[in-house]
């Protein structure tokens, strides 16, 4: 990170100039902010995807599909975010 970038999180440095990029491999992003992470490469699998402390068997306790989400940087494939949520 040189001196004219700032972090935004632990993930993602922003430029004096406002342009987003990973804070590990300095790969360009696309979006501001407050949307970066809907414009990242993400995979989408089963919830037990997330680890063996997951239920896997959601329909027992919610009635909507639940899956396991991963954004992550599109140069070395850092993880920005995990989550466990309901399909869209």
């Amino acid at each position: 990170m040189t001196l004219d970038t700032r972090r935004v999180n632990a993930n993602v440095a922003r430029s004096a100039a406002g342009v987003l990029s990973c804070a590990h491999c300095r790969q360009e992003l696309e979006g501001t902010a407050e949307d970066y992470l809907t414009l990242l490469p993400h995979y989408e699998g089963p919830v037990t995807d997330a680890g063996p402390q997951v239920c896997a068997d959601t329909a027992e306790f919610i009635d909507v599909e639940i899956v396991f989400r991963q954004y992550y940087c599109p140069g070395c494939y850092t993880a920005f975010r995990t989550e466990v949520v309901p399909r869209v």
